[in-house]
């Protein structure tokens, strides 16, 4: 099936993930995109640029709240589901993080019974994997070490059930490290924009631990690309799929790079505890969707500097 001319559900569509989907489906030519979101988390700012645009409505909605969501995924050709509790919150509240990442997820598979013509691709994390010294397939041992892991790997079971037991198109897709404009750079993840945010305001970035965790760096506009590309393609029905660049850089490289890239002043880097519970080397295997055809279109260098530009705008005259 292809995405033009066809409805499409983004929930979480005023995220950071979700707001790059819709503009990504619309340049495929979808007929409607339906934004989902219930603005937790995400920001109109994000998918203000959209106002105008006639093939794109947003509905202020919880995937919580079964029956405000039920309408529009009855009628849509494609679902994709990225709204998500943050691992902080699943720290913070775990009820929330247990309503939102497994009931949510529960109620659009219950719902998407009634549609299956509809695809169903549904985001995941790498969280789900754990550490590991060798790069970890997806069917990988799940070894979560975090709330928001455990939920996020139940709702992919879920997932999996339903396409199983009763013939839901789904697909599962778990990414890794995914940087870029529109990210929050205050907040406490997302690391490449919060380095970046501290350099350019003069402010040494804080490594927490020894700076040794390997992270899986993904321009958004890649995941973007994959996400599609796996909706589109009938063989990625009941699979689950690591996305992920190639890049492997320690956090403490980051630090530097950043630094020794963009500060206008002498810096070094600062260290802080380590995080409780934080993924080492959550290093992913990525062979299986390379044999679809998909590959990381933007290296490092390139989509640093698309971030960097766009938190310096950011910093400058910061959006509402």
């Amino acid at each position: 099936m292809r995405i033009e001319d066809k409805i499409c559900v983004v929930t979480g569509a005023a995220g950071f993930i979700g707001s790059h989907l819709v503009d990504g489906l619309l340049r495929k030519g979808a007929a409607k995109v339906i934004g989902m979101d219930n603005f937790v988390a995400g920001k109109y700012a994000n998918i203000r640029h959209l106002a105008k645009e006639r093939r794109f409505s947003l509905v202020k909605a919880d995937i919580r709240d079964s029956k405000k969501i039920s309408p529009y995924l009855l009628k849509s050709d494609f679902v994709f589901n990225l709204a998500a509790s943050k691992l902080v919150v699943s720290h913070d509240n775990p009820r929330i993080d247990m309503e939102t990442n497994i009931g949510g997820v529960f109620n659009i598979l219950e719902i998407l019974r009634g549609n299956k013509k509809a695809r169903l691709i549904h985001a995941s994390t790498g969280s789900v994997l754990g550490s590991s010294d060798k790069p970890m397939p997806e069917d990988w041992p799940p070894n979560p070490a975090t709330l928001y892991g455990i939920s996020k790997l139940t709702a992919e079971r879920y997932c999996m059930f339903y396409f199983q037991e009763f013939g839901l198109n789904v697909s599962v897709v778990r990414y890794f490290h995914v940087y870029g404009p529109r990210q929050d750079y205050q907040g406490p993840s997302g690391v490449v924009n919060i380095f970046l945010s501290r350099v350019l305001s003069g402010k040494p970035p804080i490594v927490n631990g020894d700076g040794r965790q390997v992270r899986c760096f993904t321009y958004v506009e890649d995941d973007v690309a994959a996400t599609i590309m796996l909706a589109e393609k009938k063989c990625s029905i009941g699979q689950i799929y690591n996305v992920a660049s190639p890049v492997r850089m320690r956090v403490k490289a980051l630090a530097e790079l950043v630094i020794k890239k963009y500060a206008k002043s002498s810096l070094r880097v600062k260290y802080a505890p380590a995080r409780r519970g934080e993924n080492l080397r959550p290093v992913p295997d990525t062979e299986k969707i390379e044999k679809l055809g998909f590959w990381a279109k933007y290296s490092f260098t390139e989509g640093l500097e698309k971030t960097k530009i766009w938190i310096e705008k950011e910093l400058k005259g910061p959006r509402h």
